[in-house]
């Protein structure tokens, strides 16, 4: 699961940058703050959640590791924005990190994966909402006429299929954890 997370987290950033980088300057300042304050965060979140599961027992390095992250994505994130969306979204990744590694941290292992596709569902959401919202900027400042019927069809697909990947991937894994858990059981009672 925590392989999947970091997947998902890279899969977005990368198709994030891909679409919102050669529109920035169709983006207002407050959706360019909002954005990068918001998917600063979530994106840090997620980061320290993994980290602290990772590096579980290791507080320190689990939120070291997981701040530096952070401020890599926040940076991709907010940099075609300026420096005010910028250090928005480097102080939301700061305490994303560090509440993501410190949940990581406190966790009992067989919450894991369902700490995690929770964490997951939040970024996609996150996501997809700030894409759709830079999308209908673009729309605005062109001048195109849009539909204000509900929620288009695409947007509500960019949403239902990752969060169903990622719950297959979570079934798999939590079936998969006790199995694994009664084999140790199993040799450990012919010893």
């Amino acid at each position: 699961m925590i392989l999947i997370s970091s997947a998902l987290l890279v899969a977005y950033l990368t198709f994030y940058i891909l679409i919102v980088y050669p529109k920035k300057q169709n983006i207002t300042k407050m959706t360019s703050k909002m954005t990068g304050m918001i998917l600063g965060m979530t994106s840090s979140t997620l980061i320290g959640l993994i980290m602290g599961i990772l590096m579980q027992g290791n507080f320190a390095r689990a939120t070291i590791l997981a701040i530096i992250i952070s401020f890599v994505f926040a940076l991709l994130i907010a940099r075609p924005f300026g420096h005010m969306a910028s250090t928005e979204a480097l102080c939301s990744s700061l305490m994303g990190g560090m509440m993501g590694a410190m949940l990581g941290e406190m966790l009992p292992s067989q919450d894991f994966s369902l700490t995690l596709f929770f964490f997951d569902t939040i970024y996609i959401v996150s996501m997809a909402y700030m894409l759709l919202l830079i999308k209908k900027e673009g729309f605005e400042q062109r001048k195109v006429p849009q539909k204000k019927t509900r929620p288009s069809f695409s947007f509500i697909l960019s949403i239902i299929i990752p969060v169903l990947i990622v719950g297959v991937f979570n079934f798999i894994d939590q079936k998969a954890e006790p199995i694994q858990k009664d084999e140790v059981n199993h040799d450990h009672r012919h010893h």
